[in-house]
């Protein structure tokens, strides 16, 4: 799916260009050598945001090489959705980005400004971008992470890995707008209730009336005096307030409003319930094939010593050897509990692009440091299991483990050439 990237002012990159080719390509170097910064530099090509440790990056500058003006990205792709290809330009500038779509070998924009560009680009892809990263990455940590959680938190964490995590964030946010509507609606009944009290120790409008009346034939009968002018307006003022208080009473805002907020808090409620539920179905209707993705990866690595790697509903992890035997995970060694894991987390990868019904699936899988916290003994399948990882048609690999230099179909190497200069790049 990515074909080139180029980098120009981007952090440590003055002028790079990268080429990647289906199958694996692996991105080596040492902590700080830039490798980050390419994985970077692709999200804020297809989606003008950069992700650190799941933060976004506030200000666009900040990826600007220091003492330069601008940084400009270049990334050719090839659309899922027509398998076309692609090259988007955007250009930072301090607080804004200018962007160009182009269709591949044509001069002139298909798109332009940054927003329709980022509209076209979602539209190839077939996904946004929390589509993208659930579909294509396994982030630093989240290998080795399952096998420390209980099974719920296990599940929970596999939700957010499947991208189902939108739905709780969405609930959550549907649930805070029916407490501000409850809040509302009991406000107004307050209100209602507060006026319906006054009114009650006010007279009636025709009792009003009656007194204007018998006022005017005092006035008739004694004439006009001052004390009758004075009782006059307090019983118009009465009258002001008997209207006011009745003119509110019979508002839509304390007839109608209590009735639709009434409704929309019902509906609210159903819509909590429904965004409550999908995650479940969904992770359901996968769960099946993420049990035989995790199976085949685990097997192709380590079929020699295990006869079968079994999932149950809740994620509880089991493997058996060759003679049918259960093997507790805890005691397999070698490097085997952590295979099951990176088993496990790439399953959901590959069995979401499977089995996807969105649209076609980007083919793509970028494992962010999937040997992180291990050690040397417990890594050493991790370059079989990478090179034995083709159901999708191109891996990026980011890591500093040596082990994959001639593991992959592809290297690049960054060595560091010192503080303020730019990575010497080594393909192979």
């Amino acid at each position: 799916m990515i074909r080139k990237l180029r980098l120009r002012d981007f952090k440590v990159f003055s002028d790079q260009e990268f080429e990647f080719n289906p199958g694996t390509t692996a991105i080596v170097g040492p902590n700080g050598a830039g490798k980050t910064t390419i994985l970077e530099a692709i999200e804020f090509a297809l989606f003008r945001s950069v992700t650190r440790k799941e933060k976004a990056i506030k200000k666009v500058e900040e990826v600007i090489q220091h003492t330069r003006r601008k940084a400009t990205i270049e990334l050719e792709f090839e659309a899922p959705i027509n398998r076309k290809i692609y090259r988007v330009v955007r250009t930072i500038h301090p607080g804004e980005t200018n962007a160009d779509l182009f269709l591949e070998k044509n001069k002139e924009p298909i798109a332009s400004d940054p927003k329709r560009v980022d509209t076209e680009i979602v539209k190839l892809l077939g996904m946004d971008k929390n589509a993208f990263s659930a579909l294509t990455y396994v982030r630093q940590g989240e290998i080795f992470k399952l096998s420390r959680e209980t099974p719920s938190k296990r599940q929970s964490e596999l939700h957010s890995m499947m991208g189902l995590g939108i739905y709780d964030q969405k609930k959550e946010l549907v649930h805070k707008d029916n407490l501000k509507l409850g809040k509302t609606l009991k406000g107004l009944l307050a209100q209602k209730e507060q006026l319906e009290s006054i009114r009650k120790h006010l007279p009636e409008k025709q009792e009003v009336e009656s007194a204007l009346t018998v006022l005017s034939q005092m006035e008739e009968e004694l004439g006009k005096r001052t004390e009758f002018g004075q009782l006059r307006i307090i019983i118009q003022r009465v009258n002001e307030s008997v209207e006011l208080v009745e003119t509110e009473l019979a508002s839509k805002n304390l007839v109608k409003r209590p009735q639709e907020l009434e409704g929309e808090i019902a509906i609210a409620e159903h819509l909590e319930s429904i965004l409550e539920a999908i995650p479940n179905i969904a992770e359901g209707q996968l769960r099946p094939h993420v049990r035989t993705e995790a199976r085949t990866i685990f097997l192709e690595i380590f079929g020699d010593r295990y006869g079968d790697l079994a999932i149950d509903d809740k994620y509880e992890i089991s493997l058996y050897d060759l003679q049918g035997n259960r093997v507790p995970l805890k005691a397999a060694s070698g490097g085997e509990d952590v295979c099951v894991n990176f088993a496990l987390r790439v399953a959901v990868n590959t069995a979401l692009q499977k089995h996807s019904s969105a649209g076609p699936p980007p083919g793509l899988i970028i494992l962010d440091e999937p040997g992180a916290g291990l050690d040397k003994e417990r890594r050493k399948w991790l370059p079989e299991a990478i090179a034995g990882l083709d159901v999708v048609n191109q891996v990026i690999v980011v890591t500093h483990m040596d082990e994959l230099k001639g593991a992959t179909n592809e290297l690049i190497e960054l060595i560091p050439q010192g503080k303020g200069r730019q990575p010497l790049v080594e393909l192979k």
